[in-house]
């Protein structure tokens, strides 16, 4: 068994995608980090082999936590977690499909001695065909310089309700830029902006939509429904084979909406916490 750092994404990207290929949806949040080119931190990128065969792969972009792929074995994990052992690399957490990411938590405790609590429990849907839906009235309008207060109102109100989390006012701020730049967020409106929904992170057959959210004086009018729908067809029609999302587990609504949509299960996915010694 052997360990290969890279320091060029391109490279890793090219050792590894077949492998993640095997699972794109599983994997669409590494193949999604592969097409990014602009890191403001070089990422730890690593892949652990046997024979040339891909047993598991993981990136992390500093600050954020480490991106674990599906795995051939829980000795290929336990290769991972004693490189970044060895080089003295701290980590706040740890996402993965569901039993990769437990295994890799109980490892990284019985090296580090740091405790592990389930973050979030995710699971991540797959779509290819939009399902004929009743819309709300009103159209998706791609967002614009004008929305920049509102919608960071909103980025901000979702990360709250989602994580339990906030960024800082420049954060968001160069999170709308960054948005306005590649065109990636959308809002449906009837007069005024009702919902929103964004995409990132394009793999080889497929994208990724995020940044879904309704304010909660407007939820159960079927506006969150119709801008996903309408975005997923958007981002089908420019030649995409599959749209991907997150959900919560916990949130049972969203879960059900998605599906009536077209969307469908294709892999539990969870996020696991550090706590800091």
């Amino acid at each position: 068994m052997k360990t290969e750092h890279f320091e060029n994404i391109d490279c890793y990207r090219q050792t590894v995608e077949d492998y993640l290929l095997e699972h794109e949806a599983a994997h669409c949040l590494i193949l999604g980090m592969c097409s990014q080119k602009d890191f403001k931190k070089q990422p730890y990128l690593i892949a652990v082999t046997q024979n040339e065969l891909i047993l598991s792969t993981a990136m992390r972009t500093p600050p954020h936590q480490l991106i674990l792929s599906r795995s051939r074995s829980e000795e290929a994990i336990f290769e991972i977690i004693s490189n970044l052992v060895a080089n003295n690399i701290s980590l706040p957490g740890v996402i993965a499909p569901k039993s990769e990411a437990i295994a890799f938590a109980q490892m990284w405790q019985s090296l580090t001695g740091q405790s592990y609590c389930l973050k979030l429990a995710q699971r991540i849907y797959q779509l290819e065909t939009v399902k004929i839906i009743n819309y709300a009235e009103g159209e998706l309008r791609l967002a614009t310089k004008s929305d920049r207060s509102l919608l960071i109102e909103w980025i901000r109100a979702f990360e709250i309700e989602a994580i339990g989390e906030v960024r800082t006012e420049q954060q968001y701020q160069d999170w709308y830029d960054l948005r306005l730049k590649n065109k990636s967020l959308y809002v449906w409106q009837n007069d005024i902006p009702l919902s929103m929904a964004g995409f990132s992170g394009s793999t080889p057959n497929g994208i990724r939509i995020n940044a879904v959210y309704t304010p909660l004086e407007y939820r159960k009018q079927r506006y969150a429904s119709s801008c996903v729908a309408a975005l997923s067809q958007t981002l089908l029609d420019r030649g995409n084979n599959y749209c991907f999302l997150f959900t919560d587990l916990a949130n049972s609504t969203s879960n059900r909406i998605y599906q009536k949509i077209g969307y469908q299960p294709a892999c539990d996915f969870d996020s696991y916490k550090f706590e800091q010694n």
